[in-house]
């Protein structure tokens, strides 16, 4: 049976009132009074409150003093009624006391009461309940904040440092390049992203600053304090330091005429704007064309997001109201639940629910997965969602054409390798990572490597020792690690490859069509792809063997400095610099562009290669991103995930395991 406020008071007459009396007799008689405490009447304790933690079984309470009072007693009852009797102590402080020995998870029922030594009356405070904390509170410190914008994301860290991937636009535009310094907030548009500078003003406001796209002015930030900021898609919208809002940007829908007036929140769509009132009430303004503008009259929120063309907010019974355009179901009229937050994107909204479940709707063709959502808050771009966990951590789902969805990687590497459904790297400590397809090729050895090899379902490494270890699927023995010294390994399809420190060629593994049987004579590098092999001689030519129905195991009479084997095709570096390919050239993935390369790499049906200027550009299939790279420097590439110059690894594509996902 549970305990309620009302049973408790209806149990204050009768024998609780008797065994406080008794107990406050007893303890007043034996504490000595606290200098200056006495000498006018008793108060009683106020504004008491009840906070589980900060440890495991803990609860904190502060409350403030009642006046002239020499000591404060707490008393306690679990509110389940189990374990029954009413339990006291002395405060450790005049305002504060925290309970160390509860049992975790369990609710309890607090009051306060105030004494005066040699008095027989007391004051008490209103009664209070709190769950002793039952898991260890979460550490927030990894990102303070996230925004997903067009095709980039931005988030910011618990220094006020922002860091930005995806999309970065054309060399005039740059809305994935943050400036330095510190900043409060932030927030992603489409084309550009804005930020409160920290340390500008109070607390919770600074001056704005503004990079991207600037087209229509809307990275033309007016001077002054502001205490939130709001990008959209060509305008933006900022909170004074007095509630006023103010926009700037493209008004061609009047979205960027803010009313007169006091406002909690602001929110820039598409081509209009939302606000939130002191009062819970939303009023927009600008585009209405789908309704997106027409706010629920007499509703009331606790929060709005304006999407591309519709609106969403959170009502004061925690339910989620949305209006506008509802194409793909983004904008349902109410979605049950006790919500906390929601964002609207541009045809789908997400949104966390206060017990920290993540729940999207509308747009569906990337198969939102919110099994890895945020329990904190999250934030809807255009195509893809990025959010933050209870422990602070960054993580994103949706499209990743432009690598919106895959954080770069904290760690710093030197070199990588993408298989089927995982990654790995080498790291500047020569350990090696990796990450996606939570299966054995995920889960490396320890110690010291010179390099990696991603393939299908099994790695391979060779350790600084030149020996090799593999791990991961076996079935064929492609995870079989041979005796003897390697300069170079590869992973294919089920089997695997490696150049020897006396140039020759060693393959094991399944051998179907011959494609663990390397030829004889002296080799400088190899390259298992899915079913067939392809190595670089020592003279420059090449030499493939295996599956050849598609030519990819034919090479050009020509000279390589290097060669990669894809699925069903294999490219190469000519010494010129230049690219060729041969093998299937369905989508175009052995159709390469003009121009000069450092490298070359063939994935499963498209391509990508590091041009002479450090960009990388791709070609062949494109359905999930993979041929669509960042912009920006690399020093190499490997499918779909690249190397920046600093050592940070970028992913793009699919990220359905984790893939794209660097640590």
């Amino acid at each position: 049976m549970s305990i309620s406020r009302a049973m408790v008071s209806r149990i204050r007459p009768a024998f609780w009132w008797a065994a406080v009396a008794v107990v406050l007799l007893a303890v007043l008689a034996g504490v000595p009074a606290t200098a200056g405490a006495q000498g006018g009447p008793l108060g009683s304790p106020a504004g008491l409150t009840a906070t589980p933690g900060p440890g495991v079984s803990e609860v904190t309470l502060a409350w403030t003093p009642a006046a002239n009072a020499t000591l404060h007693l707490v008393y306690w009852i679990a509110a389940d009624g189990g374990g029954g009797e009413f339990q006291w102590r002395l405060a450790d402080e005049a305002g504060a006391a925290t309970f160390s020995d509860l049992e975790a998870g369990r609710e309890y029922w607090f009051i306060v009461i105030a004494g005066q030594v040699g008095v027989s009356w007391s004051g008490w405070s209103e009664w209070v309940k709190a769950e002793a904390l039952a898991t260890p509170p979460p550490a927030l410190d990894t990102a303070a904040a996230i925004a997903a914008g067009g095709k980039h994301t931005c988030y910011l860290d618990g220094n006020g440092s922002v860091q930005c991937w995806g999309a970065n636009g054309d060399a005039d535009k740059g809305q994935a390049d943050p400036p330095g310094g510190a900043f409060a907030a932030i927030s992603a548009g489409y084309e550009h992203t804005c930020g409160i500078r920290a340390g500008g003003g109070p607390a919770e406001s600074g001056p704005v600053e503004c990079w991207g796209d600037n087209s229509s002015g809307q990275s033309a930030a007016p001077a002054g304090s502001f205490t939130a900021i709001d990008a959209g898609r060509a305008h933006t919208c900022g909170l004074r330091d007095d509630g006023a809002a103010v926009c700037w940007g493209s008004n061609e829908y009047g979205q960027t005429g803010a009313p007169a007036g006091r406002f909690a929140g602001v929110s820039a769509g598409g081509e209009h704007t939302c606000g939130l009132r002191d009062d819970g009430r939303v009023e927009c303004w600008g585009d209405n064309h789908y309704r997106q503008s027409a706010a629920p009259a007499g509703a009331l929120f606790y929060a709005v997001s304006a999407g591309f063309a519709h609106t969403c907010g959170v009502k004061r019974d925690g339910s989620v109201a949305c209006w506008g355009a509802n194409s793909d179901g983004q904008a349902p009229a109410v979605v049950a639940g006790d919500f906390a937050m929601v964002s609207a994107g541009q045809r789908h909204t997400c949104a966390v629910t206060v017990a920290g479940e993540a729940a999207c709707w509308g747009y569906d063709t990337h198969r939102w997965n919110v099994a890895d959502a945020p329990a904190r808050v999250v934030s809807a771009g255009d195509e893809h969602a990025c959010g933050l966990r209870a422990d602070g951590a960054v993580v994103c789902w949706g499209s990743n054409s432009y690598g919106q969805s895959s954080r770069p990687s904290s760690d710093m590497f030197k070199s990588i390798s993408t298989g089927s459904f995982h990654t790995c790297g080498v790291r500047t400590d020569d350990t090696v990572a990796c990450w996606g397809d939570e299966a054995g090729q995920v889960t490396p050895p320890e110690g010291s490597f010179q390099s990696v090899s991603a393939g299908r379902s099994h790695t391979c490494g060779v350790r600084t020792d030149g020996t090799v270890a593999c791990w991961g699927d076996s079935r064929s023995g492609q995870a079989f690690s041979p005796r003897g010294s390697f300069q170079s390994i590869s992973a294919g399809g089920a089997h695997t490859c490696g150049v020897r420190t006396d140039d020759t060629v060693v393959c094991w593994g399944n051998n179907g069509d011959g494609r663990a049987t390397p030829p004889e004579g002296s080799f400088q590098s190899v390259s298992a792809g899915g079913h067939h092999t392809c190595a670089v001689r020592t003279d420059g030519t090449v030499a493939c063997w295996g599956y050849d129905a598609f030519g990819q195991a034919t090479p050009l009479e020509d000279s390589f400095q290097s060669l990669s084997a894809g699925d069903s095709h294999t490219c190469g570096l000519r010494m010129d610099g230049t690219v060729a390919c041969w093998g299937y050239n369905r989508w175009g993935r052995a159709t390469p562009p003009e121009g000069s390369f450092l490298s070359v790499s063939a994935g499963g049906a498209h391509t990508c290669g590091v041009r002479s200027d450090n960009t990388v550009a791709c070609w062949g299939l494109d359905n999930s991103g993979q041929a669509t790279p960042p912009d920006g420097s690399f020093q190499s590439v490997s499918a779909a995930c690249g190397l920046r110059m600093d050592g940070r690894v970028v992913c793009w594509g699919n990220n359905k395991y984790g893939q794209a996902t660097p640590p």
